[in-house]
């Protein structure tokens, strides 16, 4: 099991060159990670639980804490929740991805082009900017992701703590406050920060409503 307290948001359409160009900002560079995607089970049933097929891999992730909305700079308010993983590897899964994906349409693919930084916290609690091959510890990973789900384009910006879970909370308030507060970061509104499962099920509801 991997505990993380996450903070999101989502956006129709593509990052501006201003999202763009403030996320770049600061060193080390952010790295480009490899596009993907991945496949999500349609589920009904409230927004607090994940599943989705991942190179290979089943993961699961279930929401076990919210925290409500919080203030991290006049222009940024995010809904900040807790959230478990569990990752399965699945033998085979590459070679016969398409005898998974059954039914075709319990599944969603997700395309994903993700640019990442990542932030260690360290012992005397200093937020600190490191490569994003470094190892884990205690930190806080930053990613700006355009997404194409069923021909649709969204990006979203995102914080997840990971490490010391009795230490999450207060590593993701720190590193979220020190990058916002190194420059003027984008307008990012309460009303669009919510996890990838309400992502999935605000997208489902557009589905069927245009079906209907």
């Amino acid at each position: 099991m991997f505990p993380t307290i996450e903070v999101r948001w989502f956006f129709e359409g593509t990052p501006s060159l201003a999202v763009v160009e403030w996320f770049a900002q600061g060193e080390p560079e952010s790295e480009a990670q490899p596009g993907r995607v991945d496949y999500y089970l349609r589920l009904t049933d409230g927004d607090g639980l994940g599943i989705k097929l991942r190179q290979g891999r089943l993961e699961v992730k279930q929401r076990h804490r919210q925290y409500g909305l919080v203030h991290l700079h006049q222009r940024v308010t995010g809904r900040v929740e807790g959230w478990r993983k569990w990752s399965f590897e699945l033998a085979g899964c590459d070679r016969d991805l398409a005898s998974i994906l059954v039914p075709a349409p319990s599944w969603i693919g997700v395309k994903k082009e993700r640019r990442l930084r990542r932030y260690r916290v360290t012992s005397r609690e200093m937020v600190v900017a490191v490569p994003t091959e470094a190892g884990t510890g205690q930190g806080c990973g930053l990613e700006l992701t355009r997404i194409i789900i069923e021909g649709s384009q969204w990006w979203s910006l995102g914080f997840e703590a990971f490490g010391d879970q009795a230490r999450l909370y207060d590593t993701l308030l720190r590193v979220a406050t020190q990058v916002f507060a190194a420059g003027e970061p984008p307008s990012l509104d309460a009303k669009d920060s919510y996890g990838y499962p309400r992502w999935l099920e605000i997208n489902e509801q557009r589905r069927i409503s245009c079906a209907s």
